[in-house]
């Protein structure tokens, strides 16, 4: 029988070349960046695993801090579009 060691998580940004979500996994704000300070974040939804959707924020700026509070703790993908239509998606860890 071999030992099993947990496996940390060592980074808590997602970053998916466009935009810098952190910390992640987060307990009750999410900080979004813009890599590039020329392009808006227009809105962020956010969809449980089952894909419903659960929040949505119009944002209009390349930086923002997010209140996550009223989601519950679990797993949830972020869609987020930009000032020039176009759209990411990326998952989310709600403590």
């Amino acid at each position: 029988m071999k030992a099993q060691t947990a496996r940390t998580i060592s980074s808590q940004r997602t970053d998916d070349g466009v935009l810098m979500a952190y910390p992640n996994p987060t307990k009750d704000v999410l900080m979004l960046k813009s890599k590039d300070v020329s392009v808006k974040i227009k809105t962020v939804t956010f969809f449980s695993i089952l894909g419903a959707q659960v929040a949505e924020y119009n944002i209009n700026s390349n930086n923002t801090e997010l209140r996550l509070d009223r989601l519950r703790p679990g797993k949830y993908l972020m869609r987020y579009t930009l000032d020039d239509n176009t759209q990411k998606i990326t998952q989310i860890i709600k403590q």
